[in-house]
């Protein structure tokens, strides 16, 4: 958990809401059927999720404003995808809305904690391996790789409740003002 004092525009960030400039290419993409032109942005976009974060460390450029951009672009480009991949037929509606609500109700209690107690929770390691399946996931739907898919969207499945538990536990932590 870290206390919000400054926002600062950083390169980190800009790769950061690069991200969802990727989304309507993603969608048109998707929605035309040119799946590997799809993945291959999707691919790029989910990479430099990797790279905003290793940058802020290495050029000491970690805002704030980073610590909130980071997972709600996150958050934005998953549900938009996984949406547009349900709309065109290629994964489940339960796996939508379990994925979906999960991001929404972690938005939900940041939004929460970041207004009552201006403090940031960052991610922990069974956020970012969920995070990780949840690339998987989009990834193969887009590639039309259902059997794949759904593999991994059975798998996301104890790792979602899992990040529910620890989130609830850690926001609980915070309203009570322990951590």
């Amino acid at each position: 958990m870290t206390k919000v004092h400054e926002k600062k525009l950083t390169i980190s960030n800009v790769i950061t809401i690069s991200r969802l400039i990727t989304l309507p290419f993603i969608v048109y993409f998707l929605i035309t059927d040119q799946r590997v032109i799809a993945f291959i942005i999707m691919l790029i976009a989910l990479l430099s999720d990797g790279i905003d974060g290793y940058l802020a460390r290495k050029l000491h450029q970690e805002s704030e404003l980073g610590k909130s951009l980071d997972p709600l672009c996150d958050k934005i480009f998953l549900a938009v995808i996984l949406i547009t991949l349900y709309v065109i037929g290629s994964i489940p509606l339960w796996g939508v809305i379990i994925i979906v609500s999960r991001d929404f109700l972690i938005l939900l209690g940041s939004f929460f904690i970041l207004r009552l107690k201006s403090a940031i929770l960052t991610s922990n390691l069974l956020g970012k391996i969920t995070g990780f399946i949840f690339g998987v996931i989009i990834c193969a739907f887009t590639l039309n790789l259902k059997y794949i898919g759904m593999v991994f969207l059975y798998i996301s499945i104890p790792a979602i409740i899992g990040t529910f538990v620890i989130y609830t536990s850690r926001y609980l932590k915070v309203m009570k003002g322990a951590a």
